[in-house]
């Protein structure tokens, strides 16, 4: 049996990678094949073509991927002329991931979604094409399993994958982090254009904070060390005695009383760890221009959207600078308690653990 896997984001590898894993341990025959990144390969997948020459965020960003998005999915297209998969698999990654999924299924590829457009806040137009082109839907998001019900698609919650992965391994401590009596991470994101646009007023906002806590510190988390460079290079004198940790960020939430959190699934992240957080976002001229005009949800931060109410604040555009920034970390200073008890439902609003391998069993079922 062979299997065709596609994500364009670092996010999506760390997905299809644990994904990959629990198929193996059901079905080791199963060889795996796709647009991938390290965590894939680590779990034996061949790829086809590297995931980071395609990543992109915001609209205006795809246009200078053009070219590579276009290199990627002739490169899928040879693949599947010279090999037959029994199923394939797309993870996130909308814009490249739907219009794939229909190549795939006019050559006879059963295609499943796991981790779907957010089509019930912009986008409504994918809706059509989800239905037509995917075989079944494993969404993340315990609302987005009515919605798409409502839509007459095939779908399952199996659970959020966050509460398989959010999982503090115990190898930093808080003294190993702060001798301060305050300890604030601050989490700029995974992409380039996220890192450069939200590090700085994130530090210029702690140092703001910081003069009315002086015992506080603050660390910077980061999935990738590769990113290490680019935050360097913008944190430039701010980041002047604040830590930056790679691959720590679980310990970190765990250990840390506040967190300044770029808006997406690290607010997720956070919010299992408890971790009061000013939910930050900003995007280019043109992807803000569009979104104004699709967007059609009244928060844009993850966790206030699962609880349908403002649990924590959330920034966007010309927000996000350090003078707002700070008075947020002020606010929830002051609420840490009432805000830490809110996100402690988290996880049963979540529901179970074993999410993958749940769709595991669940789509061998189907092919």
């Amino acid at each position: 049996m062979k299997a065709l896997f596609i994500t364009g984001e670092a996010s999506g590898d760390l997905h299809a990678s644990k994904l990959i894993r629990s198929l193996k341990l059901i079905r080791p025959d199963i060889q795996f094949f796709g647009i991938g990144g390290d965590k894939m390969i680590e779990e034996g997948a061949r790829i086809i073509y590297p995931s980071d020459k395609i990543s992109v965020i915001g609209f205006s960003e795809v246009f200078s991927k053009l070219s590579s998005l276009r290199e990627a999915r002739r490169e899928i297209s040879r693949y599947i002329k010279r090999e037959y998969f029994d199923f394939a698999v797309t993870v996130d990654f909308p814009g490249f991931n739907i219009p794939i999924a229909r190549h795939l299924k006019n050559n006879g590829i059963p295609v499943f979604y796991f981790i779907t457009p957010q089509v019930w806040a912009w986008g409504g137009w994918r809706v059509r094409h989800l239905r037509k082109y995917f075989r079944h839907l494993f969404v993340i998001l315990p609302f987005e399993e009515k919605f798409f019900r409502k839509e007459a698609i095939n779908v399952t919650y199996p659970g959020n994958p966050l509460l398989d992965i959010a999982v503090a391994p115990g190898k930093l401590k808080r003294e190993d982090l702060s001798k301060g009596d305050l300890l604030v991470a601050l989490l700029p994101g995974s992409r380039e254009s996220e890192i450069k646009r939200l590090l700085s007023p994130m530090l210029g906002a702690f140092m703001l904070f910081k003069k009315n806590h002086p015992g506080s510190e603050a660390v910077v988390a980061i999935h990738n060390e590769k990113l290490l460079p680019l935050i360097e290079d913008v944190g430039g004198k701010l980041l002047d005695n604040i830590p930056v940790f790679c691959d720590k960020t679980y310990d970190i939430l765990k250990a840390c009383d506040l967190a300044v959190v770029t808006s997406g699934t690290a607010t997720i992240e956070a919010g299992i760890f408890h971790t009061p957080m000013v939910i930050v976002y900003k995007l280019s001229l043109l992807s803000l221009i569009i979104a104004r005009l699709l967007v059609k949800v009244r928060y844009f931060g993850l966790i206030n959207l699962i609880y349908s109410e403002k649990v924590v604040p959330e920034l966007f555009q010309k927000d996000v600078n350090p003078k707002t920034i700070a008075s947020e970390l002020e606010n929830i200073y002051t609420n840490k308690d009432k805000i830490s008890e809110k996100l402690g439902e988290l996880k049963h609003r979540l529901g179970n653990h074993g999410c993958y391998d749940r769709i595991a069993h669940s789509l061998l079922s189907m092919v």
